[in-house]
């Protein structure tokens, strides 16, 4: 739709307009899609938006995963907060979500059939209410309070789910069965594990490296845009600060 119909629009009616437009750029940007590579997420288009739907959408994901690609990218995304893999099938797993909703940990609800419990519908459904200015909600028969940083995914191995348009309504569906292209990569990184793995460790270690100096040197351009920007009587060149900033991040 962007590229075959809206775009072609504003060629036609002659609005200026990027010629090299890509909605995963717009919609995030090259550190976090290097954060998201160093944790396992593939480099292909369609995983990168797989990634931004994850992280951004309003409502919480449900990842179509047969082949564990989502699984394993958010356990190793979520594994520096504190985190919580639960199941259906637990006993106790009302009551962790409990903990996890009033605590602000993240939950990933994990191999999921076509039902999902109807327990947790309040949180799916994001019922939130303020009472004297504190975010409340109301699980089961408990009301408790509603941490901002609660985050959770739930995933499902089967590759093909007939679920009930009240499920497509209350979550956000999102296919993460591997691409061609996806296939191809992480055969070449098996194959390459299996015949050199000291290459294979070595651009393990380059991606997180990468990822890291991009982190490092956005930072930079922050802290250098805030200096700059700041309103001071001193002339730039006795600005000892602003000039230990630009040392820094040359």
């Amino acid at each position: 739709m962007i590229f075959e119909t809206w775009k072609q629009d504003l060629l036609e009616k002659e609005l200026p307009n990027k010629e090299d437009f890509r909605l995963d750029l717009f919609l995030t940007n090259e550190v976090e899609v290097s954060r998201w590579a160093s944790e396992g997420l593939p480099g292909d288009e369609l995983s990168i938006q797989n990634g931004i739907l994850t992280t951004y959408a309003s409502r919480w994901p449900l990842c179509i995963d047969p082949q564990m690609q989502a699984v394993g990218w958010i356990k190793e995304k979520e594994k520096k907060n504190p985190f919580e893999i639960l199941t259906f099938n637990m006993g106790d797993y009302i009551k962790r979500l409990e903990m996890a909703i009033k605590f602000g940990k993240s939950v990933l609800f994990e191999a999921i059939d076509e039902e999902i419990d109807p327990m947790i519908d309040p949180v799916l459904e994001k019922n939130i209410v303020k009472e004297a200015g504190v975010n409340m909600l109301t699980l089961g028969d408990q009301k408790m309070e509603y941490h901002d940083d609660f985050r959770m995914f739930l995933t499902t191995k089967i590759s093909n789910p007939n679920y009930t348009p009240e499920i497509f309504g209350k979550t956000m569906i999102i296919n993460f069965s591997v691409t061609m292209i996806g296939l191809r990569d992480q055969l070449l990184n098996e194959v390459v594990q299996y015949e050199r793995p000291e290459l294979e460790e070595e651009r393990k270690k380059l991606i997180i490296e990468t990822s890291q100096n991009k982190a490092t040197l956005k930072q930079l351009e922050d802290t250098l845009l805030e200096e700059l920007s700041k309103e001071t009587d001193i002339p730039l060149v006795d600005n000892v600060p602003l000039i230990d900033t630009l040392n820094t991040a040359k």
